[in-house]
């Protein structure tokens, strides 16, 4: 991206960072809480904060608007969607699931660090981070009462979240296809960390490569669709009434006013089908 589009895109991906956090903020000061129930509110909250989370990071970092790196953070994103989707089906119970299952792997992961700190001949006890995961888990639960989860925290698989929550269209056309990119599958490195050899001699043959890719709104775009698909859903579940113009409605007609050179409002070839 060339330096006159980045100054004139600045300001924009400015107002939409400023204006998403406004409307996280705005949601929970309006969602009445019930502390007998808090789990439910801080697990929601919490994914919610996490949409916003990974949008403004792709927003303020064009760089990363590309094939290597965006997909990546939009897969995360839409699991992150799902998650919420199902949770709201049964908020307090797969909310207090859901927290349980992550104190247990914080637990597994810091036992598997003292196991090497005393492999290495360090006391656990004295690591700050030992005691740090510790004091985290224990503020929430007892360690010695937290169990460790080896299985899947829901019970069942991404797929079946998502067809019970109503968005398997969202999985099928996105999650699957950015899994890809996600999880270094063939038919993503194979297109994009490869080149044809130039040399006859060698059989045409494929070489690695690392491409500079140039960078394609569309992926802001979507990272500001999925966090807005996630407000939408707060504000059926929660009966919240929406801000207007929304974060998402607002960078969409700011865009229109910036002069964007060809290279980086193509559209590309990895970007999937999503039904609306």
């Amino acid at each position: 991206m060339d330096s006159i589009t980045g100054d004139q895109l600045l300001p924009v991906l400015q107002k939409y960072v400023q204006e998403v956090e406004k409307e996280l903020n705005t949601r929970w000061e309006s969602w009445s809480i019930d502390l007998s129930h808090a789990e439910k509110y801080e697990v929601i909250g919490a994914l919610l904060a996490r949409m916003v989370t990974l949008a403004t990071e792709l927003a303020v970092s064009p760089q990363i608007w590309n094939e290597h790196i965006a997909p990546v953070l939009l897969r995360t994103m839409v699991d992150a969607y799902i998650t919420l989707a199902w949770i709201f089906n049964d908020p307090l119970e797969r909310s207090r699931k859901f927290l349980l299952y992550g104190l247990g792997q914080a637990k597994l992961s810091n036992e598997h660090r003292k196991a090497q700190l005393l492999a290495d001949g360090i006391d656990p006890q004295n690591d700050p981070v030992v005691k740090a995961t510790e004091g985290w888990i224990n503020s929430q639960r007892y360690l010695f009462l937290t169990e460790v989860n080896l299985g899947n925290w829901a019970g069942i698989d991404t797929r079946k979240m998502a067809e019970e929550a109503g968005c398997i269209d969202l999985y099928n056309y996105v999650y699957t296809s950015f899994s890809a990119a996600t999880h270094n599958m063939w038919h993503h490195i194979g297109r994009y960390n490869l080149k044809a050899c130039l040399n006859p001699l060698h059989g045409l043959h494929y070489v690695p490569v690392d491409y500079q890719l140039p960078s394609h709104i569309t992926y802001l775009r979507l990272a500001a669709k999925y966090t807005d698909k996630a407000f939408k859903l707060f504000n059926e579940k929660t009966g919240i009434k929406p801000m207007s113009p929304t974060s998402y409605e607002i960078l969409l007609a700011e865009l229109k006013t910036v002069e964007k050179p060809e290279e980086w409002t193509q559209s590309s070839e990895s970007i999937p089908f999503e039904k609306e």
